[in-house]
């Protein structure tokens, strides 16, 4: 007797599917008539050859999948392969490739901005999505940076810990990624503030960004490299356009923590970008320039 195959586990595959592109469809079409984009690279960030699930871009699907659709990379196993290699970035000869030198991490990971851009289409807008944003507009710049996917919410669960802990969490986090990846030398711990609209936004050009804060903590010995290093960009940011920082926070004593992991080394800096009350466009507008004068100066660190 001929035996017949169960057609069960394609038919789910393809309506997964199905979903998913659908969705993607749906998002670019919201976006493009919003005119919240002037160009293709947020685009580019969110949908990044996510047609093609055999690429090398596994990450990419992985990211989108679970932050932006809340759809369980279980649930599309028969799709998408597993694959352990990365993606080459080629970029000009007069911008060297730095492999793997910016870790950029979120202690608090479930900061969100403004959601009533993207909530209709089930996209969460939060710190953790500008990492990925920020990671890939330095990959532009030739600078390689890597962002942390471990979760600190689930590892202050698993550990029984309070929010009040999480420092305590990505720094186990940041010792473990330089463990692993040596040549890691700048460390960007990326938060947006709480402050009301009008504090956390500027215009330049006619268009909104979202301003950035820098908080360097106190309360530990070697504080002052790390106030010297943020100052340093801070200054060139200023340059750049003097509205756009909102300059330099020191905290110190009770009620704070004080060191935010910035003893871990003397290249660490912890960078709001914008608030609550920004959304995606604009924390985007920033990131992008961010990115830019963030590849300038770390190449100015490297050359002395």
């Amino acid at each position: 007797m001929r035996k017949f195959k169960s057609k069960k586990k394609s038919n789910y595959t393809i309506i997964y599917l199905g979903v998913f592109l659908i969705s993607m469809a749906l998002t670019i079409n919201f976006l493009y008539q919003h005119n919240l984009v002037k160009d293709d690279t947020l685009i580019d960030i969110l949908m990044k050859d996510n047609f093609n699930l055999e690429k090398d871009k596994i990450e990419d699907v992985d990211f989108l999948l679970k932050y932006a659709f809340n759809i369980d990379k279980s649930e599309v196993e028969a799709v998408v392969k597993e694959e352990n290699t990365e993606e080459k970035v080629e970029v000009s000869e007069n911008k060297p490739y730095l492999d793997n030198i910016v870790y950029i991490y979120n202690t608090h990971q479930e900061e969100k901005y403004d959601m009533s851009i993207m909530e209709p289409y089930n996209i969460k807008s939060g710190v953790f999505v500008a990492s990925k944003m920020l990671k890939e507009y330095l990959h532009d710049e030739g600078i390689g940076a890597i962002v942390e996917e471990d979760n600190i919410a689930d590892a202050l669960h698993a550990l029984n810990l309070k929010y009040g802990s999480s420092y305590k969490i990505s720094r186990q986090f940041m010792e473990s990624a330089k463990e692993k990846n040596p040549t890691l030398k700048y460390f960007i711990d990326l938060h947006r503030d709480s402050s009301v609209y009008t504090k956390t936004t500027t215009n330049i050009d006619g268009e909104s960004f979202a301003r950035v804060l820098f908080v360097v903590g106190l309360d530990h010995e070697n504080y002052q490299v790390n106030l010297d290093f943020a100052t340093r960009f801070r200054e060139k940011i200023d340059a750049y356009n003097d509205t756009l920082c909102r300059g330099i926070m020191k905290k110190s004593g009770k009620g704070v923590n004080g060191i935010y992991n910035q003893d871990f080394s003397p290249n660490t800096m912890l960078i709001e970008v914008g608030g609550q009350y920004n959304n995606i466009r604009e924390v985007n507008n920033t990131l992008k320039v961010l990115a830019k004068l963030l590849s300038e100066f770390i190449r100015d660190e490297e050359n002395g």
